[in-house]
């Protein structure tokens, strides 16, 4: 299991999901063990648990996010 964790600036943050969510619907996604949000001043930090490490390692890719831990 991996987590991915993704910084996004507040203003942003609806998109980001949005995109997020067709990204995930689009690359086969199954479903994540765990996902959450964090708000650090005028940052969001999401971070999402994946039970496939391949799906974390692209999904990770393509948000520019980092292995949380």
């Amino acid at each position: 299991m991996r987590v991915v964790e993704v910084s996004s600036p507040r203003y942003a943050f609806v998109g980001l999901l949005g995109d997020m969510r067709r990204w995930l619907d689009r690359n086969g996604w199954a479903p994540v063990a765990g996902f959450e949000t964090d708000r650090d001043g005028d940052r969001v930090q999401i971070k999402v648990q994946f039970n496939d490490n391949a799906l974390a390692e692209r999904f990770r890719q393509a948000f520019q996010g980092s292995y949380a831990g």
